[in-house]
This record gives structure tokens, sequence and C-alpha cells, in this order.
């Protein structure tokens, strides 16, 4: 009788140790995690630009302000993290994250004119007007490496919550757009006599034109033309070599304009960690970033070159745009290695 009472006092001792071991594992306390995080969002800019009238003696401009819409931003970041003390709740993180954003870039009205010489050598003002609102569509790559805080916390068996915050270094923000931008090209001709008596052009740089000048404007046309025959009277007079035409479309239609790297952006991101299996969570929360970008601007810009032959993007007049991203966040964390808690006082072996 005594052995086998022995023998369960034994066999009670075993399985209270073997208790032990498993209750003093905890793999949300290790020190090393690996996360894999999927952001998916919307993205607000605010740019400042400024676009000047680059062109000989420009009157009458009227440039709109560079807008741009609440785009779309998703990605996906891959970061470690490394966690002290004994309990594991403080840490530190460094990874890669990549964003592919989208916006749409407008100025709601572009119109200027200016002097200008055409292909006999007569001077006049050349009238340059968008026929629309100009929109370009932005597809923005937004590289970076976050550099981050990290906090964890388990509530229970299943549950947790972490968070990590923190700063973000920018190495890529490239932004390929494409724009639906259509122009009329129009022109104004007063006539003066030189000193030997020839009728010659002159550059009326009045406001409002003479009431003697020559307008080969669609607004004069349409005074004394159905409105079906203007494309036609223009590229008829185009064809005789005055720069007029209506409705161009520029010759290049996209391209790509790449901010300067090396801002110093920051994110916050809380999550709950649900438990899938002892190393893997799953992460469910939000996200936020915020970032400034700046740019060099274009020397001598011009929107629309030429009867259209060239069209540089709005956003080289962009000095610098404040950029915010939110959203939600869906991931998962592995936890690397098994912490102890060889004493059992909640205090984790390093």
């Amino acid at each position: 009788m005594k052995k086998l009472i022995l023998l369960f006092v034994a066999a009670g001792a075993g399985f209270t140790a073997m208790a032990q071991v498993r209750g003093g594992d905890n793999f949300y306390a290790a020190k090393c995690v690996v996360d894999l995080n999927f952001p998916v969002g919307v993205l607000m800019q605010s740019p400042t630009n400024s676009m000047d009238a680059n062109f000989l003696n420009a009157i009458n401009t009227n440039f709109g302000k560079v807008k741009m819409s609440t785009g779309t931003s998703y990605g996906v970041d891959a970061n470690f993290g490394y966690f002290v003390g004994h309990r594991r709740r403080f840490g530190i993180g460094a990874g890669i994250m990549y964003q592919s954003q989208s916006s749409n870039a407008t100025i709601d009205n572009y119109h200027v004119e200016y002097q200008a010489t055409d292909s006999k050598d007569n001077i006049y003002r050349q009238l340059v007007t968008a026929t629309h609102p100009i929109k370009e569509e932005l597809t923005i790559t937004n590289i970076n490496i976050p550099v981050v805080l990290k906090f964890k916390q388990r509530l229970n068996t299943r549950i947790g919550i972490s968070v990590d915050a923190g700063i973000l270094y920018n190495v890529q923000i490239q932004n390929k757009w494409k724009t639906d931008a259509e122009f009329n090209y129009e022109a104004i001709y007063q006539f003066s006599r030189n000193a030997a008596g020839q009728t010659v052009t002159v550059y009326d740089n009045a406001s409002v034109p003479n009431v003697n000048d020559w307008l080969i404007t669609k607004d004069q046309y349409t005074k004394h033309n159905s409105i079906g025959t203007i494309p036609g009277v223009f590229d008829s007079l185009r064809a005789r070599g005055y720069n007029v035409a209506l409705g161009v479309k520029p010759t290049n239609k996209s391209g790509t304009v790449n901010y300067t790297t090396g801002s110093i952006g920051f994110i916050l991101r809380p999550t709950v960690n649900v438990r899938m299996t002892n190393r893997i969570h799953l992460n469910l929360g939000a996200y936020a970033t915020y970032q400034t970008f700046k740019n060099t601007t274009a020397s001598n810009y011009r929107l629309v070159d030429n009867m259209g032959t060239t069209y540089s993007s709005m956003l080289n007049t962009v000095s610098s745009t404040d950029n915010m991203s939110f959203g939600l966040n869906l991931g998962v964390r592995y936890f690397l290695g098994t912490p102890k808690d060889a004493q059992f006082d909640g205090k984790f072996d390093n």
C-alpha cells in the first residue's frame, strides 16, 4: 500500500512539473518576431505649387492651382522586431515598406497670352487655352524603411494587442502620370506702319485687344460662321502658316516625375493579435502614415509648348506635398524562439 501511495505521489509530481514547464512556455513573450502586414486605405495629398508665366511679355494669365483628389493606397511591409526586458513587452523593429498609390492631379483652368513669332517672322499675340479642366492620373510608387518602437501585451491565451510607432525613411517616391489635356491655339495680329511706310505686325500688349486687331479666335469666328465650320477655318489658316488650331492634344501624354528621396515621415499601427497557432498570430488593426516630400521645380516651366508639341506635368510646379494615408491593416506575426520562465514568476529568462 505504501508503495502504491508513493507511486501516485510521484506521478502527480511528474504531471505537475510537466504542467509547469508548459505553463512557463509563452510564445507571446518571444524576444524576436517577424511581421508581414498588408495595409489598405486612402491617400490624401496637399501640394504647394507655383505656376509662373514663363512666356515673353505674358498677359491675361489664368493658371489654376494644382489640386489632388483623395486616392487609394495599398501595399505590403515586412519587418523584424526585437523585444527586451523580462516581460518582453517593449522592443524595436525595422524593415521595408512598399505602397502602390493612386490619385488625380487637376487644375481647373489654364490660359495665357504672350508675344510670339509665326512662320513668316510676323510678331503676334499667341493665346493658349485649355478646353476643359486638366487632369493627370497618377500612379505612385512609395518605398520606405520603417524604424519603429514596438509594444505587445497578451490579454488572454487567444488575444493580444500590439502597437508600432516610429519613423519612415523614404527611399523612392515616383509619380507616373498620364493626361487628358487638350488646348485651343488662337492668335491676335495688330498692324502698324514702320518708318518706311510698310505695313508690319506688332505685339498688342493691351489686356483688351484693339478694335482694329485681326482676331483669329474661336469666339470671333463663331460670330460669323456656323460652329461646325470653325475647325475647318482654323485648319486652313494653320496650313497657311498661322499657329492656330482647336482641340490640340499634346504629342506626349504620359511621363514620370520623381520627388526628392530621403524625407522622414511617421507611422502608427495599432493591432489586435489573434492566436492561430503557438507561433503564428493574425494581425487585425489600422494604420496611419504622414510624409512630406520635396521636389525640385522645373526652371522656365511651361505646361505646354508650341502647338502641343511638348507637355510638362503640372507636378513639375509642385515644390512640396504633404501626404497622409490611413486605413485598415491585415497581417501575420511569426514568433521566433521559445521563451522560458524557469522560476515561474512571470519574468522570462534572458
